[in-house]
């Protein structure tokens, strides 16, 4: 340990995938920069969910270097991340500048920033043809024909059709009543890439679930109002098209003063589309002054309205929910989280303890409160075994000791296991002091210091030590093991065992001729 109680490693550092020569070229260089750029991250919220060790993170690293794809990216690579905040940067503002177009006085199909926002979601598409699947059960996608597979198979099509650029296609002829704008409705289906992309961008930002309920909601209802107003505007122009500008039709656009309007600035013809439909979604009507109405007109009064009341039951609906969610947040995990921070204000507790509880809260919890002994309550036994050796059977099978043992027995080790979490720093157990229990590592490395005081190895996930508790309860420890990062484990106590061996007489005698005969020596780790 240093002056302020780090742990200084002894043993040698290990050599990292982008470790290169100083006599390297900067070609070469580049090219493993951008290796290590696909590969996961740490900081990573996916890491940080589901690699919660170095010796996971190092065996995700390595899959992705031994499958030998290099083009695919990993979901929580920091080029993923990047780029799903430039494709959502790019995409929101599209959508939000798109329905505008509409209302220039003579807008042109070859708008540039329209160009380059179908560029960027079509380099979206190709990236989505190279990036891993975010999770199938316990692993990441990063089979390539796998990845295209389930990418064809989901929103490609959609996808496909929101980037290429149907505005080239002139219905008509002329700027004063452009048609080809009626084509910026098919760029709707780049909300659900924008969509995705945000959900990565907001798991980052860790926000919360009724922040993010919230700002997506209210969001929504801005892009339904904004693009309502477009749709108010284009749908004439298209009906006096279809009757070349005669009969009633061509009353139409007099009567949404869209011929008035021409030569005025977009905003006065935004703003008064946008005061129309805002009538029509609150359920009032616009009042004729033509003394007449047009069929297509009353269809399409009557569907804003009616979509419009809808999406507003929605809304509301959703802001009743997020506040009712809220005012009881103090059962949930951020009220549970406040009043926790209020208690160690009310104690006084120095600033490196509260940091100390908020890094173990964290990593426990991640932003999601739960329950888990109501959880279990609520299901059957077998239900419950099945989750326990779902988490805990690796970690019990790694022990030799326990090797061709019954199904039966192994359940019920299973069942006695204590869970317990240690922050960087923290002593496990210490060098000559009684032992009473074995530890199974779930996730995370420890270092293991002699009786000398030397570091001499490093366990990572799957590892255990101390299993010589299990024979020789109060026998002293020959090791000291200190935590190198938060590290989740499994302990089994002496009492316990031997709990579990009662219904098993055998397996007691056979663990007793195991213990006298020393082979047990032969696969004894750190005690």
């Amino acid at each position: 340990m240093d002056d302020k109680g780090n742990h200084v490693c002894m043993l040698a550092k290990e050599p990292k995938y982008v470790d290169l020569p100083p006599t390297v070229g900067c070609w070469r260089m580049v090219l493993c920069k951008i290796r290590e750029w696909r590969m996961p991250c740490e900081w990573h919220h996916g890491s940080k969910m589901y690699l919660r060790s170095r010796k996971s993170m190092t065996r995700e690293r390595d899959r992705v270097v031994e499958l030998g794809y290099w083009p695919v990216l990993h979901p929580y690579s920091p080029i993923k991340h990047y780029w799903d905040c430039i494709a959502f940067t790019v995409g929101f503002l599209a959508i939000l500048y798109i329905p505008v177009e509409v209302f220039k006085p003579c807008p042109s199909p070859y708008n540039y920033y329209i160009i380059i926002a179908d560029t960027v979601a079509f380099l979206d598409i190709c990236l989505k043809f190279i990036t891993g699947n975010d999770r199938d059960g316990n692993r990441v996608i990063l089979d390539s024909r796998e990845i295209a597979r389930r990418y064809l198979c989901g929103t490609f099509i959609l996808d496909l059709i929101s980037t290429l650029p149907f505005q080239f296609i002139q219905i008509t002829e002329g700027c004063r009543y452009p048609t080809y704008t009626s084509w910026y409705l098919l760029k709707l289906f780049r909300l659900i890439a924008i969509g995705k992309a945000w959900t990565n961008i907001s798991n980052q930002m860790q926000l919360s679930y009724v922040t993010t309920t919230s700002i997506a909601v209210l969001t929504r209802l801005v892009l339904f109002i904004h693009w309502m107003a477009y749709i108010y505007y284009q749908i004439p122009i298209i009906f006096v098209h279809y009757y070349n500008f005669k009969g009633l039709a061509n009353s139409w656009i007099k009567r949404f003063l869209i011929e008035d309007l021409y030569d005025t600035s977009i905003y006065i013809k935004y703003s008064m589309s946008l005061f129309y439909v805002g009538g029509m979604i609150n359920g009032a009507e616009r009042p004729s002054d033509l003394g007449f109405y047009l069929v297509e007109e009353t269809i399409m009064s009557s569907t804003i309205g009616l979509i419009g009341l809808m999406f507003m039951v929605y809304v509301w609906s959703t802001l009743l929910r997020m506040a009712a969610y809220s005012r009881f947040a103090m059962y949930l995990y951020e009220g549970g989280l406040k009043e926790l921070q209020n208690y160690m204000v009310f104690k006084r507790m120095p600033a490196s303890l509260r940091d100390k509880i908020q890094v173990f809260i964290n990593y426990k919890f991640f932003g999601h409160y739960f329950n888990e002994r109501d959880i279990l309550n609520t299901i059957n036994e077998q239900i419950k075994q099945d989750i326990n050796m779902h988490c805990c059977k690796r970690l019990v099978m790694n022990v030799p000791l326990f090797h061709e043992m019954p199904i039966a027995f192994l359940n019920a080790i299973v069942f006695k296991l204590v869970q317990v979490i240690y922050l960087p720093g923290e002593t496990v157990i210490k060098c000559d002091q009684p032992g009473s229990s074995i530890y199974l590592i779930y996730s995370g490395t420890v270092a293991v210091i002699n009786a000398a005081g030397q570091e001499v190895a490093h366990l990572r996930d799957g590892s255990y030590f101390g299993e010589a508790a299990l024979f020789n309860p109060g026998s002293q420890r020959s090791s000291t093991i200190i935590a190198l990062e938060i590290t989740e484990m499994y302990k089994l106590s002496n009492k316990e065992f031997q709990s579990c061996l009662q219904a098993y007489p055998h397996l007691k005698r056979r663990l007793d001729d195991y213990t006298k005969s020393g082979r047990r020596r032969n696969f004894a780790t750190y005690n």
